[in-house]
């Protein structure tokens, strides 16, 4: 498997907006969003590789480093996406459905054969991630999480990473997307630096 790559027309915007970064001060939080369908979930998957790589080239990822091969491979620990089970379902990763849940794959196959795939992030998803951002990160390096979409957190979710964005742990990049920012908690998006992508030719 290799790092995800940014489309054509999003590389002009990653490079200006990674390469103008300097990833010690690079904003904790980025709500990344525009029209559904212009391959926001893709920009932030390839934002992700480029943050974690340990040797970028202009700012994208190199894909040849170990942070490269790991995260090409989908092994990288100091990376997470959290997105509700259906999304994951339909992505095709079963045993990866319930990941923000830290169940082990029987389990979790288990949970979803009980009941219906939820198209909600739940607060479960939330809470495991807190507890893996609070510690130390694999190669001293950044952690990126990437949600999506972020329409999808349910009150009680949405409060809980609030919580988290408020007192943000050190070296940790969250990037949420969504096609409609509108619905998001508004104290949610104001924690987040923006980042609008355009609509393709």
């Amino acid at each position: 498997m290799s790092v995800p790559q940014f489309y054509p027309w999003q590389l002009d915007t990653a490079r200006e907006w990674l390469g103008a970064q300097q990833r010690e001060r690079f904003a904790h939080a980025w709500l990344i969003h525009g029209l559904a369908g212009i391959g926001k979930v893709e920009f932030a998957r390839a934002a992700a590789a480029a943050l974690l790589c340990e040797s970028p080239q202009g700012g994208l990822a190199c894909g040849v480093c170990s942070a490269c091969t790991w995260y090409g491979s989908g092994n990288h620990p100091d990376f997470r996406r959290i997105r509700p089970e259906a999304v994951a379902l339909a992505e095709g990763v079963l045993e990866d459905a319930l990941d923000g849940d830290m169940e082990e794959p029987a389990e979790a196959g288990k949970a979803a054969s009980k009941r219906a795939p939820s198209k909600e992030i739940r607060i479960e998803q939330i809470r495991a991630m807190e507890s893996w951002v609070n510690t130390g990160t694999h190669r001293g390096g950044l952690r990126v999480v990437v949600l999506y979409p972020a329409e999808t957190l349910n009150t009680i979710s949405a409060n809980g990473l609030l919580k988290v964005l408020e007192e943000p742990p050190p070296h940790t990049v969250f990037l949420l997307v969504s096609d409609a920012p509108d619905r998001l908690l508004p104290t949610l998006v104001s924690r987040c630096r923006r980042l609008p992508l355009a609509t393709p030719p």
